[in-house]
């Protein structure tokens, strides 16, 4: 696509723009009590929507600003203390804003979620700096031996408005890795570090994995009308309730994109256009080549049905290795994208699906994704089919379990059949980077997981997480449909005859336990403890422990 006429697209309209923000950090802190919210509170938010994530600070402002009295005062002191976390997190979109705290040399920590900040009439910045820093022991793990881990990082993030019309987000980290083992055979395996882009290997020793990576998120948002935001920048997405996603995941490097939220009182319409990397097309190295370029586009239509129900429908579209770029077909946004490809005469990877919460009880919701890869009516009776490629997920939530204040149980079960995201080409396959764009397990597997999060007081909380998978995995030149990686039409056992799971019975099993301590706003002290069982690998339990600090970083915990 035109890079010129991307541009022209995005900035059509600009003297018409209305107010605008930039976007809560994927996985912090607030996710989980915002969802605790709608819950407890008995109402969906029509504010923003919590199944499409990254979610607007100015939205979840106005979402907690609408809580009525009588639903305050309805919680306990805890959730209204994580309401007043929330507050300050994204003051400058509270009208009766109390977030300031006692400022350092009067100009730092003047709120209590900024290192620094400016603010008149023309111009708005925010800016705080990253830090996370941890250190432990891991056992060995297969072939690979006990060794010290850590991780160094360092940054900046900055936000901001320029005259309320146009928002700004960067950040940006240098990051110092050891890596742990099962991180390190991941890498080995995929040819690429979950959730980075770049990365350079000391010694090129990726038995040891010391690494150093550069990380940097960067957007612009401005709305052209009321109910339409764009963005535009590097970033990442999540469609879902869960902790997986099966449609779009944030496992996968960042990626160029343009974002269209269309915000219809219970309807929020999503597009995604998105250039994505392929790495699996080799270059020349010392060239000037660059890595080759793949696309997707999705739109995503979600709606609170009810109060307590919301459900939403999408479709996506990978292609790539064209001439023209990013195919300009793909950038109607109210269009079936099957039509798409049958204009075109195209062969480009579709899939559909839907996605829902429930809130059942008092306490309690469900949730769940259905996503379809293929479908042809004849050939999907037969269940031994090779494309009958679906995948689903079930799972419940659970807050203030069995009457204990601020104990939260979540329970989810992910279900993925052989061949599901792969294609006949790398560029239409579902990965960016080397790494799945959904689920980081790929396809041919099931998995349950379950989590555990008690937060006793403010500053102190417990979370206990565990995983047990079922991976079918490919044990000699034969593609059983587990790595999404691979050609499809290469190498298969067959076209019928399918098993889900064949291939090599992968038993896979992750527990976690942290807790943190949070003795400032964003800062995080915290303790955890690992295991995990692969029993692909001989001598496959591995045990890790570290300690760490945390400063304006949300947590991520690499289970997989």
């Amino acid at each position: 696509m035109s890079k010129r006429l991307l541009l022209s697209v995005l900035f059509l309209g600009l003297k018409w723009l209305n107010a605008q923000t930039s976007f809560i950090p994927l996985n912090h802190d607030s996710e989980h009590f915002l969802n605790r919210l709608e819950v407890k509170t008995g109402r969906l938010s029509n504010e923003f929507h919590s199944g499409i994530k990254p979610w607007s600070r100015q939205a979840v402002a106005a979402y907690i600003q609408a809580i009525s009295s009588e639903e305050y005062y309805s919680l306990n002191k805890f959730d209204r203390k994580n309401i007043d976390f929330i507050r300050n997190d994204n003051w400058e979109y509270i009208s009766n804003d109390s977030s300031d705290s006692r400022p350092i040399l009067k100009y730092i920590f003047r709120k209590k979620n900024d290192f620094l900040h400016y603010s008149d009439d023309d111009f708005d910045i925010h800016a705080s700096p990253i830090l996370y820093l941890d250190y432990g022991q891991n056992s060995a793990y297969g072939n690979w031996e006990s060794k010290n881990v850590f991780n160094n990082t360092r940054g900046v993030e900055i936000r901001g408005r320029i005259n309320k019309k146009i928002g700004f987000y960067t950040m940006m980290t240098d990051n110092i890795t050891a890596a742990q083992n099962y991180q390190t055979a991941y890498f080995q395996g995929a040819g690429a570090f979950p959730y980075e882009s770049f990365i350079k290997i000391k010694n090129d020793d990726s038995t040891q994995m010391q690494m150093n990576y550069f990380q940097a998120l960067g957007y612009i948002t401005f709305k052209p009308v009321k109910s339409l935001q764009l963005t535009f920048g590097h970033d990442k997405n999540f469609i879902g309730h869960g902790e997986r996603s099966l449609i779009l995941s944030d496992f996968s490097a960042p990626y160029l994109q343009a974002r269209l939220d269309l915000k219809l009182g219970r309807f929020q319409y999503q597009n995604i256009y998105g250039q994505m990397t392929n790495r699996q097309v080799e270059i020349v190295q010392y060239s000037q080549e660059t890595n080759k370029p793949k696309y997707m586009a999705l739109h995503h239509l979600n709606a609170n049905i009810t109060s307590k129900l919301n459900v939403g429908i999408f479709e996506s579209v990978m292609f790539g290795n064209r001439k023209i770029g990013f195919d300009l077909n793909y950038l109607n946004p109210v269009i079936f994208y099957r039509f798409i490809e049958g204009y075109l005469g195209s062969s480009d990877n579709a899939i559909v699906g839907l996605d829902f919460k429930w809130k059942v009880f008092k306490t309690a919701s469900l949730y769940g994704q259905f996503v379809l890869d293929e479908f042809n009516k004849e050939e999907f009776k037969k269940d031994k089919w090779w494309a009958r490629k679906y995948a689903w997920q079930l799972g419940a939530k659970y807050y203030d379990a069995f009457s204990i204040p601020q104990l939260d149980l979540q329970v989810e079960y992910n279900r993925v059949r052989p061949y599901t995201y792969s294609h006949f080409s790398t560029y239409s396959n579902y990965v960016n980077y080397n790494l799945p764009v959904a689920h980081p397990l790929g396809a041919n597997f099931t998995e349950t997981l379950a989590k555990v999060q008690y937060q006793p007081s403010q500053k102190w909380s417990i979370r206990l997480t565990g995983n047990f998978a079922f991976k079918g995995v490919d044990t000699d030149s034969t593609n059983h449909g587990g790595d999404i990686q691979k050609i499809n039409n290469v190498n298969r056992p067959g076209n019928y005859g399918i098993k889900h799971r064949q291939g090599f019975s992968n038993r896979i099993q992750f527990f976690e336990a942290r807790l943190s301590y949070m003795p400032w706003h964003n800062i995080y002290a915290d303790a955890v403890y690992r295991i995990r069982k692969d029993s692909f690998v001989k001598e496959g339990t591995e045990n890790i422990f570290t300690l760490g600090i945390r400063w304006n970083f949300p947590y991520r915990s690499y289970m997989f």
